[in-house]
């Protein structure tokens, strides 16, 4: 390995204090090998693994090197526990029985809108159960957020460039550059910019985009240090096929099929066309300043400002006839615009009180939302027999969606929404052993509705407050290494009102709580590295019907999730490594609507999955190496549709392996891996669709380093 970059908090004071001055990077040129370990954000003030009651499941340097990986949701197929769902154009993941995407951006709600791209990521981290108190409510899921940690300059000069080509016309190059602007190191800068292009393993599907990323620091003083970020993403696409499958149970019968393997789709056919597609421009902003007041104190100021426009083509699928036909619907977006803004202020200390040792975070955040969507509906443009094949069928593209939507009424709306927040947590150290959290949050959401652009008409503006505690332990039963932890936390999420036969209903917050236990263990020298965990997951005020009148709303349905948790890391031989995960989840709707009630809910993902991985590295001589990796991913059957009335339909279960051969050679590196080795067909899903899972991928890279 030529470098490793990673990400830690170096002290100047004495203990473990983050402050003052405090340097954001250390940039290492040499064999580093360790846990890839949650960064500061997973509970915003700076403790270490065994003092964090939480358990975060992190992707760096460790599970990613050597392996080609050009997507957050390949990274993310490394965490324990997380699981692909929805295919659509944002994709998103299944965590604790509960289904979310890559929100949070350096602890932020500033995702690049629709962007898988991992460039400029130096680690994803995996915050595992409702962590409203620190998060707040927006974009928040009960079972965990994924937080993306950027990379941030560094005091060194370098650049790397690199090229990848591989199999379904996939083409990439990528440039970064590292250096300091002054001669005294004070200002530095560093840029990512990269280039891709692909094809579908199917007949039609493409995806070309240009992300560059550039950011800067600038230490103004000895204890005033600034920070920012910015991020461009064009990208055209189109959107990966979703299909809804036919309910398995039929009033006129016989039943229809109840699994994916039982579909006779056309594995290699997207049923769409290249001339349908989902054009996005994004631009993100991120700041940050941090000053030490004191030696105790520090302030953090965080911003962002993010905006993405999109316009196209969207389309989903319905299998019908006994799944033996496609029928094709497609929304035409003239212009769909999403932003967000938010400042977030936080205090942070390191203070004693009496012999107990305090770290305490005091913040404040303000946020705002803005959804604005303009769209005709083509409705459904055709129905297409998957056995054998149809001329009618060619003339499915943009130009016979266009004609179809020249007559459709528009919609046009937007829906703003203001957020305020305060929080405070305080870590607590009676004795060297113990670590004591306490936290709590309160939130005030004002949602001004959704104004109807067309007619001025704005309807279902709410507001509404909510207060969620965290409570964690930690109790060190050997110093270092072996770590009891044991949290309560809570979560919540705003729920619109409605109205139905002329009631309006305005309805609480819905609430997630956890209860978690487990053990940490880190032995030294990267021998181990092992969490295992069990939580759970209580779900109250989920709106149902009334069972005694349809057409009325209560608000008293339940659920729960329940699971075990085990992620193993280990180096036992030097330079072989190896990493191991497995997670089992039961997920229950226990009061709810009728044909719901008592089944597992849909979009909760598999009950069990796994990931592993084993890296070995062959030292030639003190300038060359060559490196072998082997792992893989088990997901188990996941419900796409699960009631009464309707039947079960769940796609089946899957083992994904991959392979990856390296040699490097001073400044140069190639590497050749292969995903999906051996071309295993499965589907995947969620939100009621599911989509083909891709096909064997080749990649060869090739890196430079100077």
């Amino acid at each position: 390995m030529i470098f490793t970059i990673f990400t830690s908090t170096v002290q100047a004071q004495s203990r473990d204090t983050l402050l003052p001055k405090q340097l954001d990077s250390v940039f290492i040129r040499s064999h580093f090998r360790a846990k890839d370990k949650s960064s500061f954000q997973s509970a915003r003030i700076n403790i270490r693994d065994y003092e964090n009651p939480q358990v975060t499941a992190s992707v760096g340097t460790n599970l990613t090197k050597n392996r080609n990986y050009f997507t957050q949701t390949a990274m993310l197929s490394n965490a324990t526990g997380v699981t692909p769902s929805w295919a659509g154009v944002a994709p998103y993941f299944t965590i604790r029985g509960f289904r979310t995407r890559s929100n949070f951006r350096n602890g932020l709600n500033a995702y690049l809108q629709y962007s898988d791209e991992n460039s400029n990521i130096q680690q994803l981290d995996v915050i595992k159960g409702p962590s409203g108190t620190l998060f707040g409510g927006t974009n928040m899921a009960f079972g965990g957020l994924i937080n993306v940690l950027t990379a941030i300059p560094l005091d060194s000069t370098f650049t790397n460039f690199s090229l990848a080509a591989g199999n379904n016309g996939l083409h990439r190059a990528s440039i970064e550059v590292n250096t300091p602007l002054d001669s005294v190191h004070k200002a530095l800068f560093r840029m990512f910019g990269t280039y891709t292009s692909r094809r579908s393993f199917q007949d039609q599907g493409l995806n070309k985009s240009l992300f560059l990323a550039p950011s800067f620091s600038y230490q103004l003083t000895p204890d005033l240090k600034i920070r920012m970020e910015a991020e461009f993403l064009n990208r055209n696409t189109t959107n990966s096929p979703l299909f809804t499958p036919a309910n398995p149970k039929t009033a006129a019968g016989p039943d229809n099929v109840q699994h994916s393997r039982g579909l006779e789709l056309d594995y290699r056919k997207s049923y769409t066309d290249n001339s349908l597609l989902w054009k996005t421009s994004s631009l993100n902003f991120y700041g940050k300043i941090s000053y030490a007041i004191s030696p105790n104190w520090q302030s953090e100021t965080n911003f962002a400002s993010t905006y993405s426009t999109s316009n196209g083509d969207y389309q989903t699928n319905l299998l019908v006839n006994n799944n033996a036909a496609v029928a094709r619907k497609v929304l035409r977006y003239e212009a769909e615009d999403m932003s967000n803004n938010q400042v977030q202020q936080n205090f942070i200390g390191n203070f004693k009180v009496g012999n107990w040792d305090n770290k305490l975070l005091v913040g404040l955040d303000y946020h705002r939302y803005s959804y604005a969507a303009n769209y005709r509906s083509a409705g459904y443009v055709d129905t297409v027999s998957i056995a054998g094949h149809s001329a009618a069928a060619n003339l499915f593209n943009a130009d016979l969606v266009r004609n179809i939507v020249l007559s459709k009424q528009p919609s046009n709306s937007v829906a703003p929404q203001n957020a305020y927040s305060a929080y405070v947590s305080d870590v607590i150290k009676p004795n060297d052993a113990l670590t004591i959290m306490l936290s709590a949050r309160y939130d005030r959401l004002i949602n001004f509705g959704t104004r109807d652009v067309l007619t001025a008409i704005t309807t279902a503006d709410y507001k509404q407050s909510s207060i969620t505690p965290k409570i964690g332990l930690t109790y060190q039963l050997i110093p270092k290494t072996v770590t009891f932890f044991g949290n309560y936390m809570r979560g919540f999420q705003n729920i619109a009102p409605t109205s139905s036969n002329g009631i309006l209903y305005n309805f609480k917050p819905q609430y997630g709580s956890q209860w978690e236990s487990g053990i940490k263990i880190a032995v030294p020298n990267n021998v181990l590295d092992l969490t295992l965990s069990y939580y759970d997951i209580s779900v109250r005020n989920t709106v149902t019907t009334d069972p005694n009148d349809a057409t009325k709303y209560l608000q008293r349905g339940k659920q729960y999730s329940r699971g075990v948790e085990l992620d193993v890391q280990t180096e036992p031989l030097q330079n072989l490594f190896l990493h191991a995960g497995t997670a089992y989840n039961n997920s229950k709707i226990t009061v709810g609507d009728a044909a719901v009630r008592g089944l597992r809910p849909v979009n909760a993902g598999p009950k069990w999955s796994a990931t592993w991985y084993a890296s070995y590295e062959v030292p030639v001589d003190k300038v060359s190496k060559w490196n072998i990796g082997f792992g893989g991913n088990y997901v188990g059957q996941d419900l796409i549709i699960n009631s009464t009335n309707a039947g079960s339909f769940y796609t089946n279960a899957y083992t994904l392996c991959n392979g990856n051969i390296g040699y490097t050679y001073r400044q140069l590196q190639c590497r050749f891996t292969a995903e999906n080795l051996f071309n295993t067909h499965y589907y995947y899903g969620g939100r009621g669709f599911i989509t083909a899972g891709s096909l064997r991928q080749c990649i060869l890279s090739m890196g430079l380093h100077f």
